[in-house]
């Protein structure tokens, strides 16, 4: 668990202009993110009665993102949404939530999603348990960029879907570095002898790599119930049904 300080403050954008945000309280961030694929984003929304989309992502607006959209925010499932401030964003219907991953998802930023108490908290939503998170990160701004880089113990509080594997197929693979070269968030891939290897104690298996990959070298294969399962871990964090 991480804990941010008392009088933290969140970064946001308000009509256009970048502001701060005092939380003015201990927000405890517990290991409940998990990386996954639009397969069960979709599910999620569907079941959700509540959308809201941010009019912005703050980390890449706090960072003045060059390379990814600014305006491309979080969406937030749960009954809480409802409390957010209209100033921040929109509520949406459950095809305007879809319609969103998918843009996220072709300029290529990373779905996680999670129960984050200091989403619940400074955005004044009510229980945690009544805010479902869905980030969609780039490696350069957002949560991403600072996991390499993290001790061992919070690195892995963002943990890879289960039932979901990478296959490396080296006959295909020419060692382009495609997949490698500023598309790995965790620098868990690296060219050896001219092929593509991957580290699986690094990788959380986001699938960049195998969006990229030009010769169908880097699958991604799901086992039939891993959507299940991932929908399984996830609801009992928020209850995306509550009316």
């Amino acid at each position: 668990m991480q804990v941010l300080p008392r009088d933290t403050a969140i970064t946001t954008q308000d009509s256009g202009n970048v502001q701060e945000l005092e939380v003015n309280e201990s927000v405890p961030i517990h290991n409940e993110n998990t990386v996954l694929p639009s397969q069960v984003l979709g599910k999620m929304i569907q079941k959700s009665k509540y959308h809201f989309i941010m009019d912005s992502c703050i980390c890449r607006t706090s960072n003045n993102c060059q390379d990814y959209p600014q305006d491309l925010g979080c969406l937030f499932l749960g009954k809480g949404s409802k409390k957010i401030s209209t100033k921040l964003g929109r509520a949406v219907t459950a095809k305007e939530a879809m319609e969103h991953i998918e843009k996220c998802s072709e300029v290529g930023l990373v779905p996680i999603i999670g129960r984050n108490k200091i989403d619940s908290v400074w955005l004044n939503t009510g229980p945690k348990e009544e805010l479902l998170s869905i980030c969609h990160c780039c490696q350069c701004c957002c949560l991403w960029k600072m996991t390499p880089n993290l001790p061992e113990d919070l690195g892995s509080s963002f943990s890879a879907m289960e039932g979901v594997r990478i296959i490396f197929n080296e006959d295909n693979c020419n060692g382009c570095g495609l997949c490698a070269e500023d598309t790995c968030f965790l620098d868990a891939i690296t060219i050896i002898d001219g092929k593509a290897k991957r580290d699986e104690e690094k990788c959380r298996i986001c699938g960049r790599c195998a969006e990229i990959c030009p010769r169908n070298a880097v699958i991604i294969r799901m086992d039939e119930d891993a959507v299940k399962r991932s929908l399984n871990r996830v609801e009992p964090l928020v209850d995306v049904e509550s009316e």
